[in-house]
């Protein structure tokens, strides 16, 4: 059963202890103008304070308007943000490697990645913490780049279904335009998450959810899932048959 209200006291007190404990000064939050992230600067901004929260907008051959709307919506949340444009630093590393150019997800991988590396960063400058902002709809299929926007401190939404971080959208008063927009992982131009995963959100957490779902699509997920379980994990280690002091 998910109660919105008991939800957003949960993460919000999930998000302030785990930042306070670790000593950290406050978050960082690469924010698109996408649902999530909007729902994680809102949920952190009530955390710790907005004045301990800065956003990143790091638009990379992106939409103009996503930039707009995550300006907007860190005005509205009052909290600091910069804009981090890495257009040309991605291009700078297109042009070295055109030989083996394709638009595929070798090459879109290098923009969460850009991005992940500019967030770490800035949280080193700033004694931050990077705040995730992964729902469980995608964790279960694999909708993230290892070591990209799947490399962050907390997770603290990872276990809200899709559908469910839009109802917690409506009650943090996110602005509509951000709500109605197509969700969207910005890899390529014109590329919806329901486009390339091939069945839609509704589906996806239903399936989660209940199980129930057509079995062409159920396979499809099935698919995602087992294909994407090593991004759940970190780096695999031999462990040799001894005991340390320190473990």
């Amino acid at each position: 059963m998910f109660n919105i209200d008991e939800v957003q006291e949960k993460t919000v007190n999930f998000i302030e202890e785990y930042i306070n404990k670790s000593g950290a000064k406050g978050a960082i939050i690469g924010i698109s103008g996408g649902i999530d992230s909007a729902v994680v600067a809102a949920l952190t901004a009530k955390a710790i304070g907005p004045n301990r929260v800065l956003g990143l907008i790091m638009p990379c051959e992106s939409n103009s308007k996503d930039m707009e709307d995550a300006i907007e919506l860190a005005e509205q949340l009052g909290i600091n943000y910069k804009v981090i444009d890495l257009t040309k630093t991605y291009l700078e590393f297109l042009k070295d490697n055109m030989e083996n150019y394709q638009c595929n997800l070798s090459f879109c991988n290098i923009k969460p990645r850009l991005r992940m590396t500019t967030l770490y960063f800035h949280a080193s400058l700033n004694g931050y913490l990077v705040i995730g902002t992964s729902n469980r709809s995608e964790l279960v299929t694999g909708y993230l780049t290892k070591y990209g926007d799947g490399g962050v401190d907390i997770e603290p939404i990872a276990d809200f279904l899709k559908h469910e971080v839009y109802q917690i959208a409506q009650i943090l008063n996110i602005p509509e335009v951000i709500i109605k927009k197509k969700p969207t992982a910005d890899l390529m131009p014109n590329q919806t998450d329901e486009g390339e995963m091939g069945f839609t959100y509704d589906e996806l957490d239903r399936f989660i959810m209940v199980g129930e779902v057509d079995e062409k699509i159920k396979q499809r997920i099935m698919k995602l899932y087992n294909q994407s379980r090593h991004k759940m994990t970190g780096p695999v280690m031999l462990k040799l048959d001894r005991k340390f002091y320190l473990e």
